[in-house]
C-alpha cells in the first residue's frame, strides 16, 4: 500500500502537500477578504522553500535524475518570482493580462512540476499530491465563483 519513504522524501511529500494547500488557503482567504490571512499563509508559503532545497541538495548528492532536478529549478524560479514581484518589488502584475498570464502558466509548470515529483517518488505520493492540487483548483473555482458565472 505505501512504500516506505526515506527522510527526504517524505520531507518533498509533505512539502508538496503543504505548497498546494497553501495556495488554497491563499484563495479562499482572499475571497472571505481575509488580508492578514492572505499575508500569513503567503508567508508560510514562501518558508517552503527551506525543505525544498534541503530535499533538493539531498537528491542532487544522490544523483538521482535530471528531469526531477529540473523540476525544482521549475519550482525555485515560480518561488522566487512570487518572493519578488508580491514580496520585494509589490508589482501589481494580476491586473494585466500581459503579466498575469506568463506568470498563471510559470505557477502550473511548478504545480505539475511538485505531481511528477511526487509520482517519481511513488504512485501512492503522487496521487496524495495531486489531491492536494485539486483542492488548489477547487479554491480557484471558488475563488472567481462569482466572475465565472455571473448574474444576469
Amino acid at each position: 500500500m505505501f512504500v516506505h519513504l526515506n527522510t527526504f522524501d517524505l520531507m518533498f511529500v509533505i512539502s508538496a502537500a503543504a505548497f498546494n494547500l497553501l495556495i488554497a488557503a491563499i484563495f479562499i482567504a482572499q475571497k472571505l477578504g481575509r488580508e492578514k490571512l492572505v499575508k500569513i499563509f503567503g508567508i508560510l508559503w514562501l518558508w517552503l522553500i527551506i525543505p525544498l532545497a534541503l530535499v533538493f541538495v539531498s537528491y542532487w548528492q544522490e544523483g538521482r535524475e535530471t528531469r526531477i532536478l529540473v523540476s525544482f529549478g521549475l519550482v525555485f524560479m515560480y518561488m522566487l518570482v512570487e518572493l519578488l514581484l508580491d514580496y520585494v518589488f509589490k508589482v501589481d502584475f494580476r491586473s494585466k493580462a500581459v503579466t498575469h498570464v506568463p506568470y498563471i502558466i510559470l505557477e502550473y509548470i511548478a504545480l505539475f512540476s511538485l505531481i511528477a515529483i511526487a509520482f517519481a517518488i511513488d504512485r501512492t505520493w503522487g496521487m496524495i499530491v495531486s489531491i492536494c492540487f485539486w483542492i488548489l483548483i477547487g479554491s480557484l473555482v471558488y475563488l472567481y465563483w462569482d466572475k465565472i458565472f455571473k448574474r444576469k
